[in-house]
């Protein structure tokens, strides 16, 4: 199967391009990010694939193909200008559209388009067990905005000095509305991943739109960090989270702060729920499961 994926830039996330790499192991993919009519007549592909950056947040209305070669289409970022995006789906016609967010069966009968659900995992090349030591107690690093599932992040954010006195890695940025609040704080790639193997716990909570994030896969993938995560409906996590066997669910902030005390204190239980967090990833939720599951939904 000869396939064109197209993103409006070649600068994507190593998530999006971790599903272009791996897409490109068990396919016949060429990447483009412009001249896409050129490629149609030169490439001659079975299928066209539009990427994550046509409906990042941008107006997704500058954008049109027309076209007989069967099209998919990954949508990003529900929960922004998520009806603009469903109308433009509409418009396009695609024959199937991919999304990691639960709601996908309503976006399906909005559209009248079939939906197929995707998610995300996380290279196990870079996020992996470097060593058996480590330095910090907790990890959490990212944005904290006051959609994230009831503002939970600023909440915890507020709670840390109950904690002081571990030794804690937060490198957090905060926004409101839409605007960054002091500095940016981020980590490269390398460094990130070091730092979540280099944790006893590491935290990760569901974002806007109560997606699931690439998190929860890169901690399994540590073989080190115990995933401390807030509880969900089962509709959201589905079989990738499951409480004490994988993962911690805490109900609230201040449960937040009695589940970390417990698992710091009990070694023997938080290494177990790691090591099967890690053998769940291999047998499940590698880059591999997610990226065959796609094409057998093409």
């Amino acid at each position: 199967m000869k396939i064109l994926y197209f993103d409006t830039s070649s600068k994507i996330c190593n998530y999006y391009s971790d599903i272009v790499n791996y897409l490109k192991k068990y396919s016949n993919l060429k990447f483009i990010n412009s001249n896409i009519d050129r490629e149609i007549i030169q490439f001659k592909p079975d299928i066209i694939i539009l990427g994550f950056t046509i409906t990042n947040d941008k107006n997704v209305k500058e954008f049109n193909i027309i076209t007989k070669i069967p099209l998919y289409i990954i949508l990003n970022k529900e929960y922004e200008r998520l009806n603009e995006k469903l109308n433009w789906i509409k418009k396009i016609k695609p024959k199937k559209v991919f999304t990691v967010h639960h709601s996908f069966k309503k976006y399906e009968e909005i559209c009248q388009i079939p939906f197929s659900k995707i998610m995300w995992s996380a290279d196990h090349n870079v996020f992996k067990k470097y060593n058996e030591d480590y330095k910090h107690d907790l990890f959490f690093s990212g944005v904290i905005r006051k959609e994230q599932t009831d503002d939970l992040r600023n909440k915890i954010n507020n709670k840390l000095d109950l904690i002081k006195n571990y030794n804690i890695l937060i490198k957090v940025a905060v926004y409101k509305n839409n605007k960054l609040i002091g500095k940016l704080n981020t980590f490269n790639l390398p460094d990130y991943a070091y730092n979540i193997q280099n944790s006893k716990i590491a935290l990760t909570t569901t974002g806007p739109g109560d997606l699931v994030g690439t998190r929860y896969f890169e901690i399994m993938a540590s073989n080190k960090a115990l995933i401390l995560c807030n509880r969900m409906p089962v509709e959201v996590y589905e079989d990738i989270l499951i409480d004490k066997f994988n993962c911690v669910m805490f109900d609230n902030d201040n449960d937040f702060i009695e589940k970390f005390k417990y698992y710091i204190e009990h070694e023997e239980e938080r290494i177990k729920i790691v090591n099967q967090a890690y053998e769940y990833f291999l047998e499940k939720h590698t880059w591999e499961h997610k990226v065959k599951h796609l094409l057998d939904n093409l």
